[in-house]
């Protein structure tokens, strides 16, 4: 739902609607309060974090179905309301069941936390997004059996599926599979591949660790610059 809003009076009639409890509208207001309403340069409400809250706590309560994982999130973090992750897991199970994958990959942080791993696990792969979390898992052995060549699989195929990655996520991909090409452990050992695959992951100079590998394998064009790094 996208309610047209052109003026004061507009936005003064969305909130009444909420106010009669239109779990829609509800929602729509604490969107609202997320990001700030502003029209024609007149800021009719300020981004508030506790009002978004307060509206997603009402949408939740009139069963509006878009409320149950945001809701479940701001009890998982506990910041606008008492920390309720039995909750928060029981609402993230709903929207599992809705069809949500953000969801999926919530609890399996809760899980995380709990240092449930096989748990954890089992909601990042059902997840089906969080392929640089599987492959860590993969990687270190959490949660499931320690398979190099799988979390290789998942490092390499997540890098080249036409995928909404992160900065993070990217450098962080480019950085293990540079790493496992420096091992030579799950594929042939290669320092030419693992240059290139650093080189990516520091294409930004803010990835140490990669910086640091680089240095050590002889990147001549920064090594001199960095000699104090390897030494």
């Amino acid at each position: 739902m996208d309610t047209p809003i052109k003026n004061a009076d507009d936005w003064q009639q969305l909130l009444q609607a909420g106010e009669d409890g239109n779990g829609a509208v509800q929602m729509e207001i604490a969107w609202h309060y997320n990001s700030g309403l502003t029209v024609d340069g007149v800021e009719l409400a300020a981004a508030d974090e506790q009002l978004e809250y307060e509206w997603t706590k009402r949408a939740y309560e009139s069963g509006n179905g878009e409320a149950v994982e945001r809701y479940a999130n701001q009890l998982s973090s506990g910041k606008y309301c008492t920390k309720d992750t039995a909750l928060a897991m029981q609402l993230y199970r709903e929207a599992i069941k809705a069809g949500s994958s953000n969801a999926a990959n919530s609890l399996g942080i809760e899980y995380r936390d709990q240092h449930d791993y096989r748990k954890a696990f089992r909601y990042y792969k059902k997840a089906g997004s969080e392929y640089l979390a599987l492959g860590m898992c993969y990687y270190y052995g959490v949660g499931v059996s320690r398979n190099r060549f799988k979390a290789f699989r998942f490092f390499r195929n997540t890098l080249k599926t036409e995928r909404c990655l992160s900065a993070y996520e990217r450098d962080e991909l480019n950085y293990m599979i540079g790493r496992m090409y420096l091992e030579g452990e799950a594929v042939k050992r290669s320092l030419r591949k693992a240059r290139h695959y650093l080189l990516l992951a520091n294409e930004d100079g803010d990835h140490r660790s990669a910086d640091q590998l680089l240095c050590i394998i002889g990147m001549k064009d920064r090594v001199d610059m960095r000699r104090s790094d390897c030494e």
